[in-house]
Formats: C-alpha cells, sequence, structure tokens
C-alpha cells in the first residue's frame, strides 16, 4: 500500500519530516531549505506510485528469483544444463528491463550435476 509517506519521500528525498497515522494534515516539516509538497502534490504523487506498483512488484520478484539462481552459472558448479539456467536467468532479466502488470515467472530448471 501506497501512503503519504512514500509519496513524500518519492517527492523529496532530502527532506526530514515526521507524520502521524498517514494523514498529511499532521506533516511538521523539518527541512525549510526544501519546499514543503501541497497535499494536492502528495496526493498526486500517491496515485502515480500506485499505478506504478505492479511493475515494482514484478521487478522485485524477477530480481528476488534470479539472485537465488545465481549458483548455477559459476564456473565451478558442476552441472550440465547450464544453458538451460542461462535462458532462465534471460527470461528474469527481461522482467526487471521491462516489467509487466501481470508477470508469468519462468519455472526455475532442476540441476543435472555432473
Amino acid at each position: 500500500m501506497i501512503t503519504v509517506s512514500n509519496a513524500l519521500y518519492s517527492l523529496t528525498p532530502d527532506a526530514q519530516w515526521t507524520i502521524s497515522n498517514n494523514d498529511y494534515a499532521t506533516v511538521i516539516w523539518h527541512t525549510p531549505e526544501v519546499t514543503q509538497p501541497t497535499e494536492s502534490q502528495v496526493q498526486a504523487e500517491v496515485t502515480r506510485l500506485q499505478s506504478e506498483e505492479p511493475l515494482t512488484v514484478c521487478k522485485e520478484q524477477a530480481k528476488k528469483l534470479i539472485a537465488a539462481s545465481d549458483w548455477s552459472v559459476l564456473p565451478d558448479v558442476g552441472i550440465s544444463n547450464v544453458s538451460e539456467f542461462e535462458a532462465y536467468r534471460a527470461q528474469l532479466r527481461a522482467l526487471i528491463k521491462t516489467p509487466v502488470v501481470s508477470p508469468t515467472f519462468p519455472t526455475e530448471p532442476q540441476p543435472v550435476w555432473i
């Protein structure tokens, strides 16, 4: 769930502020050299971040899956189906580069040990 805090951080990553109960009216701004966004700017950012959230989830899941398979492409692992893992990882990299709203993640191959 995207919150007012998420939007404030996205709009002003270098600012310091406090907020209670995700309520814009309770924001206390601690960085006078950074202009505090208006409530309408924050709401617009919440909407923007919400529209991007499915793409972010896709990208993050693909990153987790590719990290979990890093071992498979090390030169000293000793599996005979390295090319299957390389293809699997290429499909995951494509989802990282171009995330989609409803991804179908590839199935990780089973290692065939030498």
